[in-house]
């Protein structure tokens, strides 16, 4: 890999600067991709809606009953913790091909490269939103009353979407360079989700919590998962989703900056 310039970081930050300057077009180019994606389908992307609230029933009902669990209780954890885990895979398994999928804009159109992962992220949250449809019928049904709580979700949901940007300035060049990248992530992906408490409970693991702890993946779940049910906002959650997003912030400047131009030849 080429040896790293000075201005690198500079040069990421005035990138990143440019392509929130052009916010008017990726939050189009977002958007086209999602109806391009689903034209001529009456339901549009609420397909995935659907089938992510049938998967989320289906699995209330069978796992409230191994775990013995109210399904009144489980369930909305349940529906919770799988409408956040999808956006949290869907910005890293997707950040792998941010570049190599926008390949033919960046040779034939001169424009800042955070813009497609300001589009792709962009993207990723018109999505949410559509899948978030399924928390406001499971708490209209099981009468969840979180309160003003529940405003706390979104700087949460703001962080994750901060984070999958951050990736995207990471495995968007790694993946352009070595092409084996995205398997390698999907594959750890697809295990840690079986390693989150998603279906499981914490409180399941509880003499093992350091377990769940050292586990990033969980505490990004917990800032959005305690305010949208109403329980109590841990402190805990938060600090370590701030000490990740610093950390990660800066390596991921650090990194986009080094690499940034090499991604054309790349992609």
């Amino acid at each position: 890999m080429p040896e790293a310039r000075p201005d690198g970081f500079a040069a990421a930050l005035r990138d990143l600067r440019d392509g929130m300057a052009l916010t008017e077009l990726w939050l189009y180019l977002g958007w086209r991709d999602v109806r391009r994606h689903y034209s001529r389908s009456a339901l549009g992307p609420f397909w995935l809606t659907l089938s992510m609230g049938v998967l989320i029933g289906s699995l209330g009902l069978l796992y409230s009953r191994i775990f013995g669990m109210d399904i009144h209780e489980y369930l909305p954890f349940l529906a919770v913790g799988f409408i956040m885990w999808n956006l949290i895979s869907g910005v890293i398994g997707g950040a792998c091909h941010v570049f190599t999928g926008a390949s033919g804009y960046i040779r034939q159109i001169r424009l800042p490269l955070s813009v497609h992962m300001l589009k792709f992220v962009w993207n990723q949250l018109v999505v949410f939103l559509h899948n978030f449809a399924i928390y406001v019928v499971v708490a209209i049904g099981f009468g969840l009353r979180p309160g003003v709580g529940v405003l706390l979700a979104v700087p949460a949901i703001t962080l994750i979407a901060l984070n999958g940007l951050f990736v995207a300035m990471i495995l968007g060049p790694l993946s352009a360079r070595f092409r084996d990248v995205p398997m390698i992530v999907g594959n750890v992906v697809q295990v840690m989700f079986f390693m989150t408490p998603v279906i499981w409970h914490p409180e399941q693991l509880a003499d093992r919590s350091w377990f769940v702890q050292l586990n990033p993946f969980y505490h990004f779940i917990e800032i959005a998962r305690d305010p949208l049910l109403g329980d109590t906002v841990r402190a805990g959650n938060w600090i370590a989703v701030l000490a990740i997003t610093a950390v990660l912030g800066v390596s991921a400047t650090a990194f986009y900056g080094r690499f940034r131009t090499r991604i054309a030849y790349w992609a």
